[in-house]
């Protein structure tokens, strides 16, 4: 592109998300829209519509309805890193896997959404487990360091939860 050109932004509540920031939006989505089974969005729900956890992330990243949310439009790289990520963690947990003719486990987080005994709740809760674990395993070591010397300071241990609600806080 021509410098001369208008370049292309992104506005700032979506630039540059992270993982666990797209992924902590997608659970708030389900719960104020509703969540569903079988296809990214509901036919049924206008601008804002119920939507499946893929559907959701993706509009947590795009603010707006995508046919293929994780491909296309300006924050494709965002919805794509933070449904890798909950792959990997739904991966890591053993809720998903490598399918053979013998496994009913889901192979994908599509699989996941959709199981039979799925729930919202449950849905919902990952989401945000999710991104609890992706801030606790992404923290840098100055975060650590300075929430660590905030807890000693007010006479408490450090722990893996008030790291994140500490972090949150900010």
């Amino acid at each position: 592109m021509n410098p001369t050109q208008k370049q292309p932004t992104t506005p700032g509540a979506l630039a540059d998300l992270a993982p666990a920031d797209t992924l902590r939006c997608a659970a708030r989505y389900l719960e104020i829209h509703g969540w569903i089974k079988g296809t990214y969005y509901s036919n049924q729900g206008g601008t804002f519509p119920p939507a499946c956890a893929v559907g959701a992330i993706g509009m947590a990243a795009h603010g707006r309805l995508l046919a293929v949310p994780a491909e296309r439009g300006p924050g494709a790289r965002d919805c794509a890193r933070a449904l890798d990520y909950l792959t990997d963690y739904l991966t890591d947990l053993g809720i998903i896997t490598c399918g053979d003719d013998w496994n009913t486990t889901p192979v994908d987080t599509f699989g996941w959404n959709d199981r039979d005994d799925q729930t919202a709740e449950q849905v919902i809760t990952t989401l945000r487990a999710a991104a609890d674990n992706y801030d606790w395993s992404h923290a840098t070591a100055e975060q650590l360091e300075t929430y660590a010397e905030h807890e000693y300071a007010n006479e408490s241990l450090p722990t893996r939860e008030g790291f994140l609600a500490w972090i949150g806080a900010r």
